[in-house]
Formats: C-alpha cells, structure tokens, sequence
C-alpha cells in the first residue's frame, strides 16, 4: 500500500449527536433499536428555549441512541399531523449514511431486509464504494455504506483521491485553474492509485 498523504489536523472531533424528529416515538425507537441494533441510551425532556433555537413545542420527548463511533442519534417527538419536511430543499437532510465494515456488508442487508424493510441494493457507486439505501418509519433516507478499503484505513482515509481526480471534478465546479489549484494544495492527495484489497467477495451480492 503506497504511504498515506498528511490529514490536516481538524480541532472537531466528529458528530456528537445528529437530532431529528419523528411524530412516532415508538416506531422509532422499536426500528433503530431492532433493525439497526442500535441501543438506546439517554431519554428526557427538554423545555422550550426560543433564544437557543430549541423546537417550538414545549416538554418535548427528546431520545437518543448510540449509533456507535461514539456517537449519538437522537429524536424529538413532535406532535402528530405536521407537514413532513422536504429533504431535497436547500437546508434540508437529504440522508443519513452509516458506515458498515465490507466484511459484514451483506449480512447487514439481509437483515434489514429480513426486518420487512425495503431495501436497495447494494449499489456500486464506482470504485471501491458500495451502499444500499432504504428508510426509517418517519420517511427518513438512511443509507449503509462500505468500502473494499482495508478496515483499519479508515472511513476518512479511505475516501481520499489522487489530483487527476480531484482536478477533473474541480475543473467543472471552477472556470479558473489558478481556483482549482489553490484548492488541491489544500487537500491530502494519494500519489497513485490505491491497489484494491483482496477479497473473497469480489462485490457485494
């Protein structure tokens, strides 16, 4: 494996917890805990706050569960009969996407399918990505992602690319080069392409 370019230092650490909202605990709680094997972890209450931004609905249920990575997911239960958002606005979510091992890619799928939860995929995304994608009971997208990266690389090191890549993709956001070059500089850079791991599985099935 040709040696991995500097990450540059980054003062966040990663998500802490990402918040959403359901007009259905229950479901809620009985799909990520039993589909997804999440655990849940923290349940209260929380008080309506305008100035801190806070939902604009007074006592809400505010659950969260441990989405591994050490990090959280967490619901407000807001009440029933409310618009759904639009996740493909400006602003919006457009999905959540979890990362799963290559090895246990496909057994995660099956159970999810084995859970009567509609699934597709998995999808190539080009490369070595691979995902499927399904949702929750509130309409929320979740997608499992993997990669034929080695597990110990890493979620973040595996998405890194060489500067052919990331200028042809580039060159297309900006009209000057001096712009795309500035913004390579920036980045880390593979100098060659990564050999793709050995496996048995050669794709997903």
């Amino acid at each position: 494996m040709h040696p991995m370019p500097p990450l540059q230092p980054v003062p966040i650490r990663g998500i802490d917890h990402l918040a959403f909202v359901t007009d259905d605990l229950p479901a809620t709680m009985d799909f990520y805990t039993r589909v997804l094997g999440m655990q849940l972890v923290h349940v209260r209450r929380v008080p309506f706050e305008r100035d801190r931004g806070q939902p604009p609905y007074d006592n809400l249920r505010h659950y969260f569960f441990n989405m591994g990575g050490d990090s959280l997911l967490a619901f407000f239960e807001y009440p029933k009969g409310l618009p759904k958002q639009n996740r493909d606005l400006p602003g919006g979510m457009q999905h959540i996407a979890f990362h799963v091992p290559f090895d246990h890619f496909d057994a995660m799928i099956d159970y999810v399918k084995s859970c009567a939860v509609n699934v597709i995929g998995p999808v190539s995304l080009g490369g070595r990505f691979w995902s499927a994608y399904f949702y929750d009971p509130n309409g929320i997208r979740l997608e499992i992602a993997t990669s034929k990266a080695p597990a110990e690389l890493g979620v973040v090191p595996s998405v890194l690319q060489t500067e052919e890549e990331i200028r042809a993709e580039l060159s297309t956001l900006f009209d000057d080069p001096k712009l795309v070059d500035a913004w390579i500089a920036k980045m880390p850079v593979m100098n060659e392409p990564r050999h793709k791991p050995k496996h048995k599985q050669q794709a997903p099935a």
